[in-house]
């Protein structure tokens, strides 16, 4: 009876140690640090300190737990089994919990993870969705530019055509005529034989138109002199004057809608034109004009080269 209880003794000691116990135990008697068995298992040393102290925190998995403990007792040369059935017998409890604290956690970070996402997503639509329709207006603005350029070329082309067509018969015609009266004044004229007239007669003519040729030229020089004193008449509100410094083409409408003027202009020109006000004015090149309206000038600056200027006066 005796031996027997000596017996069971030794074995009760012994399941009640723990497992980090026993292997802090076979560690010291192998003479290793826990430096070596740390680098060893490529561990950290707080965590061999904390596996011999028995010291099994509730944030690590019982698997991973299990892990560290079958690598450290192949370490030492203990047996895996002996060490996980002395884990078992000290962490019932623990090794039960751990895994339903883990899917709970797992769950709520999936929920959080798939929030996170959705919103992502759904600030990602709404770039891409402003990006299109700003790009989308960008596409309509040009193709309106374009057009609206295109036809202006079209309608330059156009009125450049017709002037060039109405300009050249125009530079014949005066030719001819200045034949047809070149003709005119070298045809003969028949005259009746004049009667032999004295020769004071013909003096006391000659006198007598000289007279009269000099009052006429007094009178007309005292008429011409008197308007000269009256005042200055006022410049007309309507009256528009355009200079043309180079080749331009031009369209001029009053109130009304008439066309006061149109074609093109060549360079060193003066145009006068009065109409009923406003003037809605086209200008080709409007670099090369410059203008005044009732004698103020017009600013033309804002108008870049290369574009058709399209405004209303005043």
């Amino acid at each position: 009876m005796t031996a027997d209880k000596d017996m069971t003794a030794p074995e009760q000691t012994q399941s009640a140690v723990e497992a980090g116990t026993l292997l802090k135990q076979k560690r010291e008697q192998l003479g290793l640090s826990q430096k070596q068995i740390a680098d060893r298992l490529r561990l950290r040393v707080s965590i061999i300190e904390s596996i011999e102290s028995n010291q099994f925190t509730t944030d690590l998995v019982a698997t991973f737990t299990k892990g560290y403990l079958r690598s450290y007792a192949k370490a030492v040369g203990l047996d895996e089994s002996e060490v996980l059935a002395a884990y078992a017998q000290h962490n019932k409890v623990e090794t039960e919990e751990q895994p339903m604290q883990s899917f709970s956690r797992q769950t709520k970070r999936e929920k959080h993870d798939s929030r996170i996402m959705i919103i992502t997503w759904g600030i990602l639509l709404v770039i891409v969705g402003i990006s299109s329709v700003w790009w989308w207006q960008n596409q309509q603005s040009s193709i309106v530019d374009l057009t609206e350029v295109s036809e202006q070329e079209l309608e330059l082309e156009q009125q450049l055509e017709n002037a060039q067509m109405t300009e050249l018969p125009a530079s014949i015609i005066p030719e001819v005529d200045h034949e047809t009266e070149l003709n005119v004044v070298e045809e003969p004229v028949l005259q009746e034989p004049a009667e032999e007239v004295p020769a004071s007669e013909i003096v006391d003519t000659v006198q007598e138109t000289a007279q009269q040729e000099q009052v006429t030229s007094v009178e007309e020089t005292a008429e011409v002199a008197e308007p000269v004193e009256e005042s200055v008449p006022q410049v007309a509100a309507n009256l528009l004057v355009m200079t043309f410094e180079g080749d331009c083409w031009i369209q001029v409408k009053d109130k009304s809608g008439k066309t006061v003027s149109t074609g093109v202009k060549k360079a060193g020109e003066t145009l006068e034109l009065s109409g009923e006000l406003p003037y809605k004015l086209v200008l080709g090149a409007p670099e090369n004009v410059s203008m005044t309206l009732a004698s103020e000038p017009v600013d033309l600056s804002g108008y870049t080269s290369g574009k058709v200027a399209r405004f209303t006066l005043p």
